[in-house]
């Protein structure tokens, strides 16, 4: 099975459903990431070409920690994809067209980050007349009220947290790892009733 992760950021992908894919991984799916944006404002001080370089790196590293079988950086602006949803559409096709993913997974349309929220108009511009095949919103920052997919990610924790600690950069002003460490706990606990989980919306 092909499945495709939609990450408005480079890290995003480890914090919204990175355990889901290191468990589809070990059932031998291909699992690929596609960046809409490269995350240049989470380095402000340093010019766009450098931070580019610097986050799809860490995208790069934390990708071999999941299992990913391929990247692609579309690069549209940081911040402003709203304003971007039919240049991104049109770069995220051809990629979708070539994969046939069984199973998308983006972040669902309520998260508070202005890019997270344009991300679904985004996919649904790109599959066009294409057809839409199940789509998994998961939790970055806004934590989703209502949901109807559970994955226990007990046993693929540790891996989760080291793919996102490949983001180094990130870490710099916010302990990253506590926040989704504690919130899978809590969806673990309340939802799957096991020791760490991930929830999805099927959008």
């Amino acid at each position: 099975m092909n499945v495709v992760i939609i990450a408005p950021h480079p890290d995003d992908e480890a914090i919204g459903c990175g355990g889901s894919v290191c468990l589809h991984v070990e059932r031998g799916d291909r699992v690929v990431a596609v960046f809409l944006s490269s995350g240049e404002l989470g380095l402000k001080h340093f010019a766009p070409a450098r931070a580019w370089n610097i986050r799809e790196g860490e995208a790069r590293r934390a990708g071999r920690v999941l299992g990913l079988s391929g990247l692609h950086f579309l690069r549209q602006p940081d911040w402003y994809l709203g304003k971007a949803i039919r240049k991104a559409a049109a770069a995220l096709r051809p990629i979708l067209e070539i994969e046939a993913p069984a199973i998308v997974y983006l972040p669902h349309p309520v998260e508070r980050h202005p890019d997270h929220k344009a991300s679904i108009a985004i996919v649904r511009n790109a599959f066009g007349k294409i057809k839409i095949p199940t789509l998994r919103g998961y939790e970055v920052w806004t934590p989703l009220t209502e949901f109807d997919h559970v994955t226990d990610i007990s046993k693929v924790m540790s891996r989760k947290l080291r793919a996102l600690r490949a983001h180094a950069s990130q870490f710099e002003e916010f302990d990253y790892a506590r926040a989704v460490r504690g919130l899978n706990q809590y969806r673990g606990a309340l939802a799957g009733k096991c020791a760490y989980a991930e929830v999805f919306q099927t959008l």
